[in-house]
């Protein structure tokens, strides 16, 4: 009788640990905003994959949208953290989420990636001008001028 207590104490204490965890990652992702950022996301990517696939309707669409709530992704993302973080570390992100400096971080983040990204293609765009430059200098191939403007006539 006694091992069936300690198993079912073990077990009770498991269950709890896994609960308060699964609540702390909830807190963590509400607190970041990780779930209403994922609906943005995928918001956003729609125009592109309509471009792509113009025979799908715009009912679809909202179909599709209105499945897609911050309580699922929450559910989604919930076991992807709890993956990655222990509880003591979800508690220190949780504080860190809630101090003015993570407040901060929080607002400014989707303009810092948003910059971040601008700034790579142009850094992309920039190095594959001088890359193809070098690469046709070296196989002695010189790209032709850009065309000159037209003068009025």
């Amino acid at each position: 009788m006694r091992k069936l207590t300690i198993i079912v104490s073990l077990f009770a204490g498991t269950f709890a640990f896994s609960q308060a965890s699964e609540a702390k990652v909830r807190e963590l992702i509400k607190i970041t905003g990780a779930d209403k950022m994922a609906i943005a996301g995928m918001q956003q990517s729609i125009p592109e994959i309509k471009k792509e696939s113009p025979n799908i309707s715009d009912e679809f669409w909202s179909e599709f949208m209105a499945e897609v709530t911050t309580d699922r992704i929450t559910e989604m993302y919930i076991p992807i953290y709890s993956k990655y973080y222990t509880e003591s570390e979800v508690d220190e992100l949780i504080r860190f989420y809630k101090s003015p400096i993570g407040q901060k971080t929080l607002a400014v983040l989707p303009t810092i990636m948003k910059e971040s990204v601008e700034a790579g293609q142009k850094m992309g765009r920039e190095i594959t001008i001088k890359v193809k430059e070098k690469l046709d200098k070296k196989a002695g191939y010189q790209s032709p001028p850009p065309p000159m403007p037209e003068k009025n006539k």
